[in-house]
């Protein structure tokens, strides 16, 4: 679990710096894959679970914590089953999210080229 929330480390070098607050967020081996996961609709824990090859039941539910707690995915529980969705503000990510992956693929390639 982690240690400093995404508020607190928007602070961590003695100033303000919401770019902190979003890598925050989004670090954690798991958390971009769930993010993109949801993007296209809700999904059951053992959905997520399935698809997500290499991630730990227990590794998915404290990843998925720490999303609810950041208010970045809502679980509900629908016939004794977890669901989880993108928030509102969770929305708010998907183009970030996008962008970054774009960005990414852009590097890969250039670094490939060198």
């Amino acid at each position: 679990m982690r240690t400093i929330t995404p508020i607190e480390n928007s602070r961590r070098h003695e100033e303000f710096c919401p770019l902190d607050t979003t890598l925050s967020i989004l670090s954690g081996k798991w958390k971009s894959i769930i993010i993109c996961r949801l993007m296209g609709s809700s999904q059951r824990f053992s959905s997520l679970l399935k698809g997500m090859l290499g991630c730990t039941s227990r590794m998915l539910a404290m990843q998925l914590k720490e999303l609810v707690a950041d208010q970045i995915v809502s679980q509900q529980t629908v016939a004794n089953h977890s669901v989880y969705e993108l928030t509102n503000i969770g929305v708010s990510l998907v183009p970030i999210v996008e962008a970054m992956d774009r960005w990414g693929k852009a590097y890969l390639e250039t670094l490939q080229l060198a």
